[in-house]
């Protein structure tokens, strides 16, 4: 208990004094992935949602204005401290014709961290479209039992809310399923859960056992990205069906058993729920860096290509739809879609490229549209917190963040003073853990030199 009391008080007062750049220093703060400590003990008041209304159209075709000149920005980016790097990829690209404006290193295959995620999105926005939707179900079983099958909805929540985007809800599943039960005289019910879209391990081999603070194991039903009590479940199938049991007995249906099954093929529907539509789960998994919602569009990658949804056949699946995108470089790795593995492999290029599809193509809107602001919202907002070096970034600079152990990256877009329109990709790795708050200005500065840069 005293220690817990201690933990509180050196976060509170981290945060009052220091920021979370003292955090970061103490390993008490991360961004690119969920956070190891409780958000609302020193989180900030988010900014309110609002309501599911229908979106604005989407805005017209981007323009361009006048381009750095290369050489100029270039002698600007390697003027900027980086003795914090030991090894580094950087490029600047302009995205309405994908002609490079300066680089450095920027086809080396290095380890990419959370960026990784603007390749799992563009390529299950390939896969699918921006519009799908991924279906929850409750089909008939055998005698009394009804099943709940897991439909990969990355974002089912565990209750209605009014916020938008407006998530699928196993409370309105609950209750569309007791309306049909009651219709037909059925008032006690077993129930099986089925989560056997997605098969193989549910634990990535190439994750180390520390991430489970970080990630719960991919399935393909789950409520709350499977996290109990603000802790990453182990069984988030199991926890699902028990929370849907729960939901069913509130509205009058006696719930005599839960276990897991399998639905047969052609079982009677009873009810479903439907996903918000794939570019706004594309959004959110960038704006927050969302391991769990990565994982389980990795997985639909696989199911868009065949039947299995296992890792290796996502890994296969994955590759393909970025070869057909351009996206692809030989010696390229994909381990996972969140970019946990040390061992996944892309270069600067491919990552401000995958960018630039969000610009070209209105199907990979959301590669733009989900990237965190500059000290201002996502896993941005506590970040470009120094008005003289970085100054220029906040609220100008629209980027994915990558955060390891020892690997720091972003990748995004800007405008530059003069007008012009690009997308960058700036990635460290071998970053020693003492230098890696200097690695992370490296990257605001270097991001805030584009920027600024009217040459």
């Amino acid at each position: 208990m005293a220690l817990s009391v201690v933990l509180v008080l050196a976060v509170a007062a981290g945060v009052w004094f220091g920021g979370p750049r003292i955090l970061y220093a103490t390993g008490l703060w991360s961004d690119g992935g969920s956070p190891t400590i409780d958000p609302s003990l020193y989180a900030p008041t988010p900014t309110p949602t609002p309501g599911p209304v229908t979106p604005t159209p989407v805005a017209a075709t981007a323009s361009q204005g006048k381009l750095p000149n290369g050489a100029t920005l270039l002698a600007k980016l390697r003027a900027v401290d980086r003795s914090s790097v030991p090894r580094d990829g950087m490029v600047v690209i302009d995205p309405l014709t994908g002609t490079v404006v300066t680089g450095e290193n920027a086809d080396t295959l290095m380890t990419p961290a959370s960026t990784f995620k603007l390749l799992t999105s563009a390529a299950v926005l390939a896969a699918y479209g921006p519009d799908h939707r991924f279906t929850t179900k409750v089909v008939a079983g055998t005698g009394n039992q009804i099943v709940l099958v897991g439909g990969g909805d990355p974002y089912l929540s565990g209750s209605t809310t009014a916020s938008y985007p407006q998530r699928a809800s196993i409370s309105d599943l609950a209750d569309a399923t007791a309306k049909a039960l009651k219709a037909s005289g059925q008032t006690a019910v077993s129930l099986a859960y089925d989560d056997s879209l997605f098969t193989g391990p549910a634990w990535n081999p190439a994750w180390t056992a520390g991430y489970h603070e970080f990630a719960t194991p991919t399935s393909a039903l789950w409520v709350d990205e499977g996290i109990v009590g603000g802790v990453h479940g182990t069984n988030p199938s199991g926890d699902a069906a028990n929370a849907f049991a729960a939901q069913l007995k509130t509205r009058g249906i006696q719930v005599t058993a839960v276990a897991a099954g399998t639905a047969a093929a052609a079982a009677t529907a009873i009810a479903s729920v439907q996903s918000m539509p794939l570019d706004l789960i594309v959004s959110e998994i960038l704006l927050h860096s969302d391991n769990d919602g990565a994982e389980v569009i990795f997985r639909q990658i696989a199911r868009a290509a065949g039947p299995a949804g296992s890792i290796t056949a996502a890994q296969t699946a994955m590759q393909a739809q970025l070869v057909t995108l351009g996206l692809w470089r030989d010696g390229m790795k994909i381990d996972d879609g969140s970019g946990l593995s040390r061992a996944n492999l892309a270069s600067a290029t491919v990552l401000s490229l995958a960018v630039a599809k969000g610009f070209n193509d209105t199907r990979f809107r959301a590669l733009v549209d989900g990237l965190p602001t500059a000290a201002a919202d996502g896993t941005l907002h506590a970040r470009y917190d120094d008005p003289t070096t970085e100054g220029a970034g906040r609220g100008a600079v629209r980027a994915k963040t990558g955060t390891l152990t020892g690997v720091h990256s972003l990748a995004g877009f800007t405008r530059t003073a003069d007008g012009g329109l690009v997308v960058f990709g700036f990635i460290a790795n071998d970053v020693v853990p003492q230098k890696a708050l200097a690695a992370r200005d490296w990257l605001e500065r270097t991001t805030s030199v584009v920027a600024a840069c009217g040459c």
